[in-house]
């Protein structure tokens, strides 16, 4: 039985304004909701407004019948907490990572008598190093093994207690300190050359192994020579197959995210001394209204405050709010800084636009896989209904334009874009019917007007977002088309050239986007597209018109009267300015052809 609403105001009243967790339960006790706060108070009270609430923040408030909070002595200890509650509960109104996997890691025991290095899900504070994470266990012991062919370290984790020599010392994979076969002090060379390699210290390795290989020729011990010799042209030959992201070595962790209207993908590349070592993807059923921020941050929260190892940087794909106290965070949680960047135009911005890619991929795989009915939305379409605050994510979006030289054949084009990409099969053309002297304004409000009156005819379905090639003056005009069909709901806006400002009805100044924004590129894309369109069916009438072939598309002229026609008049425009007598009179015409001619001419349209 949960607790009344005034009872819940009561508690909220009663609250500390100090840091900690907060839990929404429903009238049954489970949990719907797990958030932190700075103050307990001052963020709790703001559950309980009357308006100003997000849509998910109300269907909430709707279910909550029970409120219980945890005091924390620091805001970042509330984080802390906040992500194990969600990992452990996945509370219905919360972004819960669909995981609870534990990562695969190389553990070194470099504090042990005898050293080994073997995989490992579980990470101790007790002096040994650690590689990773590895999303993989199976490749990543695959990988290890094929490294130990060449820096032969054992894999055993205590290899006082062997007796005798294992298998791997029989394939070259173990030297065998258990037994006596190699010296300690040399055994220990080969851990830090395996040290070295998985830190990806690749000129470090090079130096320290040809050092010692002059070191064994001056001793004339050629036979340990021509073995390193060997060992250090098989590690260069294994370290070149490795995709080499960064000299500087630096330890990077690179988000991407993909959607689709029901779920969020986070795709995650693991570069470890400069070098890919693994990519693991997450997934998030969230709304496509919860913005990409979001995801982002309650990733990084859910994440990386449960790893033992944090690496130096975390490149991202959108900014977040807190970014900073988040990197200070995680740098207390690490013995080293941590730095969250989200790159703009350098090498780290190709990284994560890879991440992205890969993101797109792995959500398109999710959905074949999983037999899902959902479809991976354009990250143009994503950003661009974040910056119209569209009430959903436009994914039919439909972009007009007017083909007009001095008046002459006038057209209009409607393209559609389907989740970012051209539909040319739902292309339409319509060729201008206003008569008296028009301007692009007009023909803009007569082409949108018949698109959508045969659209509402046809009951098909509108589009999310309308784009309209050109300033205030076109959009007001597409703005009344649709006003007079009784559809002025649906979200317009217009694109001027040059200036690349796009306008929308209730902002008087436009809106400017950075030339690398998707939105804008989104917007330019159908722009674009409606332009060429347009232009490349205005050309088209102009050399029927000049050739007197548009004739052959009229209903009822054949061969025969349509060179009479052209005879007679001297041309398509001549045909078009003859009166109904004037055609009636030429040679195989009837009064009935000519009538119907004139029509066609006067009203004729490709839709």
């Amino acid at each position: 039985m949960g607790t009344s609403v005034s009872g819940i105001v009561r508690l909220v009243r009663d609250l500390p304004d100090e840091p900690g967790v907060y839990i929404w339960r429903d009238k049954d006790g489970k949990i719907l909701y797990v958030g932190k706060a700075k103050s307990l108070r001052k963020r709790v009270s703001s559950y309980l407004r009357k308006r100003g609430l997000d849509r998910k923040t109300r269907d909430l408030m709707k279910q909550a019948r029970d409120l219980e909070t945890i005091v924390t002595a620091t805001e970042r200890e509330a984080l802390i907490v906040e992500a194990t509650l969600i990992k452990k509960h996945q509370p219905k109104f919360n972004l819960a990572l669909k995981d609870d996997r534990r990562h695969a890691w190389v553990r070194i025991n470099v504090g042990a008598e005898v050293p080994s290095a073997f995989v490992t899900r579980d990470f101790e504070k007790d002096g040994s190093r650690y590689f990773g994470p590895y999303s993989s266990t199976r490749r990543l012991e695959k990988t290890l093994s094929t490294v130990r062919k060449f820096i032969p370290v054992a894999s055993c984790r205590d290899p006082t207690s062997a007796r005798r020599e294992c298998i791997d010392y029989h394939l070259g994979r173990c030297a065998a300190p258990c037994t006596g076969r190699i010296d300690l002090a040399e055994y220990r060379g080969l851990v830090q050359q395996l040290i070295l390699f998985l830190e990806g210290a690749e000129k470090e390795l090079i130096a320290l192994l040809e050092r010692e290989m002059r070191e064994a020729a001056g001793k004339l011990d050629f036979e340990r020579a021509a073995m390193l010799r060997d060992r250090l042209s098989d590690l260069q030959l294994l370290m070149r197959r490795q995709r080499v992201f960064d000299s500087d070595g630096t330890d990077r962790d690179v988000l991407g995210i993909s959607r689709t209207e029901e779920a969020a993908l986070v795709q995650l590349l693991t570069i470890r001394g400069g070098r890919l070592i693994g990519s693991d993807h997450f997934m998030f059923d969230a709304q496509l209204d919860v913005a990409d921020e979001d995801v982002i941050t309650s990733f990084i929260e859910q994440y990386y405050f449960t790893l033992p190892k944090l690496p130096e940087e975390i490149l991202l794909p959108c900014d977040i709010p807190d970014r900073e106290r988040l990197a200070e965070w995680l740098s207390h949680e690490s013995s080293h800084r941590v730095r969250i960047i989200v790159p703009v135009e350098s090498r780290m911005a190709d990284l994560v636009q890879m991440a992205n890619r890969n993101a797109y991929r792995a959500l398109r795989k999710v959905l074949i896989l999983g037999e899902r009915g959902d479809e991976v939305v354009d990250s143009g379409v994503r950003a661009l209904r974040e910056v119209l605050g569209l009430r959903r994510a436009p994914l039919h979006i439909e972009g007009f334009d007017i083909a007009n030289i001095q008046g002459t054949d006038p057209t209009g084009s409607c393209v559609v874009f389907r989740n970012g990409v051209p539909d040319k099969k739902s292309y339409r053309m319509f060729r201008i019917r206003v008569k008296e002297t028009p301007d692009d304004y007009a023909m803009m409000n007569e082409v949108v007007y018949r698109r959508y009156k045969g659209v509402l005819d046809r009951g098909d379905p509108l589009p999310d977002l309308i784009v309209i090639d050109g300033g205030k003056g076109q959009l007001s005009s597409a703005t009344d088309a649709l006003r007079r069909l009784g559809l002025d709901y649906v979200p317009i806006i217009s694109i001027a050239k040059r200036e690349e400002i796009i306008f929308t009805p209730s902002q008087k100044n436009g809106i400017a986007l950075p030339q690398t924004s998707p939105a804008l590129k989104l917007v330019q894309r159908v722009r674009d597209e409606a332009h060429r369109f347009a232009q490349r069916y205005y050309h088209k009438l102009r050399e029927k018109h000049v050739t007197g072939t548009l004739l052959e598309e009229a209903p009822g002229i054949g061969p025969r009267r349509r060179a009479a026609l052209l005879k007679a008049f001297g041309s398509i425009d001549g045909v078009r300015a003859a009166s109904v007598e004037e055609l009636a009179r030429v040679d195989g015409m009837t009064p009935r052809a000519a009538r119907n001619l004139k029509m066609w001419l006067e009203c004729e349209q490709p839709e």
